[in-house]
């Protein structure tokens, strides 16, 4: 119905793929990762998320052929592997399907990524979803705002958790999105990057909203969502199913337009989504729509 293609990559990647384009501090990297290497002494990785092979495929393959302003349109589904402890719908070999436009650095193609996630959702019969939104910034406000943020977190860094201690200086936005009511209460009143924004990112913003607004989509602003990867930029966003409990997360992504030149290409948008299947499954079932 939206014209997406599907693509389907290797179960397995060369591991500087995810460590140039997720980032080494990054959770992913850092803890999660199933790296290997072969035979020949090359290291390899089992597919820990499903962007960075996308693109890497869209670069080997050419898709984007001669047409410079060409928007390419895939999606795909299949296992992630993360080495991290089970949690709820999130084992250590679980399913993704995931949405990539890639080309266009057009507001309406977020907002387009979004609205098929929702008439996804909607297909399935889950339809108490809340949509929250926020914007993380580019290269020229994030790397200010992450400065004010860390002075105003530093006073009270012992109290927060390891994690929180270890990310201030390896990933510090990351530390926004913790769970733990003592971080979260230390970060409560901390600067909104929403309210330093560059003018590019304030308009893409505002025009994205203008976009949701226009066909009727509600959402809620959540300076918290900041997603847990480095090659976010912009808009950024997450999928809540109403009732699912504290693992509530079916979905989420935002904008990437740096991410196909990390990896080697000329810098050209992009914008996806990523859903967890097995997550989708638990809400069905919550839902009592799973025949038994």
């Amino acid at each position: 119905r939206y014209r997406y293609e599907e693509i389907r990559t290797p179960v397995f990647e060369e591991t500087e793929l995810f460590t140039r384009a997720v980032g080494e501090e990054t959770d992913i990297v850092s803890k999660e990762m199933y790296t290997f290497e072969d035979r020949s002494g090359h290291s390899l990785t089992l597919r820990a998320e499903g962007t960075a092979p996308t693109i890497r495929a869209y670069l080997e393959n050419n898709l984007r052929g001669q047409d410079r302003e060409r928007l390419v349109k895939l999606f795909y589904i299949g296992p992630i592997f993360r080495c991290d402890r089970p949690q709820a719908g999130r084992y250590r070999q679980h399913h993704q399907c995931g949405i990539e436009a890639i080309g266009s650095a057009n507001p309406g193609v977020d907002a387009e990524i979004i609205d098929l996630a929702l008439a996804f959702y909607g297909a399935l019969g889950i339809t108490q979803v809340q949509l929250r939104l926020n914007s993380v910034g580019c290269p020229t406000c994030a790397p200010g705002y992450l400065d004010t943020l860390k002075d105003a977190v530093r006073p009270r860094l012992e109290e927060m958790c390891g994690d929180c201690r270890r990310r201030f200086e390896a990933n510090p936005m990351r530390i926004l999105d913790c769970k733990n009511e003592v971080c979260q209460a230390i970060t409560e009143g901390a600067p909104k990057l929403l309210d330093i924004l560059c003018d590019d990112c304030s308009q893409h913003f505002s025009a994205v909203r203008a976009h949701l607004e226009r066909i009727g989509i509600e959402y809620v602003i959540d300076p918290r969502i900041v997603r847990g990867l480095d090659y976010y930029t912009k808009t950024a966003f997450e999928f809540k199913a109403v009732g699912l409990g504290a693992q509530d997360s079916i979905g989420g992504g935002g904008r990437y337009d740096g991410l196909v030149e990390q990896c080697g290409g000329k810098p050209t948008p992009g914008v996806g989504i990523g859903m967890g299947l097995e997550r989708i499954l638990l809400v069905r079932e919550a839902m009592g729509l799973v025949q038994s």
